[in-house]
């Protein structure tokens, strides 16, 4: 019986707190920000996969380490080094970390995926970098 009502307490709270997460505006409109400079094919990748994390409403760590909310103000040659960086974790496999793609795999970017950052990442100027 206690199963039952901690199982009815649970699924409501956790139904909530997902529908929270997705609908609430201030991280649509940090992804949104963060996706504004990046190519269509980038943009649909890093809202899928990166977004979560690393804008101003993500966590502490991600986001210092890279916070797309930010790109804009990133210099050339800072957006090339990122783009080498977001490449190089994804093909390592360290990006979404463990924990995400656990919980969430469908963030997992496909090899596809892979490809065109890796060919994004490349694309920067001669001059950055």
């Amino acid at each position: 019986m206690k199963k039952s009502v901690v199982f009815s307490f649970l699924v409501p709270c956790i139904l909530f707190l997902s529908l929270f997460l997705i609908c609430n505006p201030a991280i649509s409109q940090d992804a949104a920000k963060a996706s504004a400079s990046l190519p269509d094919s980038i943009n649909k990748i890093m809202i899928s996969s990166c977004t979560p994390c690393h804008t101003s409403q993500g966590g502490l760590m991600s986001k210092s380490k890279m916070n797309l909310t930010e790109w804009t103000n990133y210099s050339p040659e800072k957006q090339k080094e990122k783009a080498a960086k977001i490449y190089s974790e994804i093909n390592k496999g360290s990006m979404p970390p463990k924990m995400a793609r656990e919980k969430r795999p469908e963030t997992i970017p496909t090899k596809e995926q892979a490809e065109i950052i890796k060919r994004w990442s490349e694309s920067f100027p001669a001059g950055t970098k």
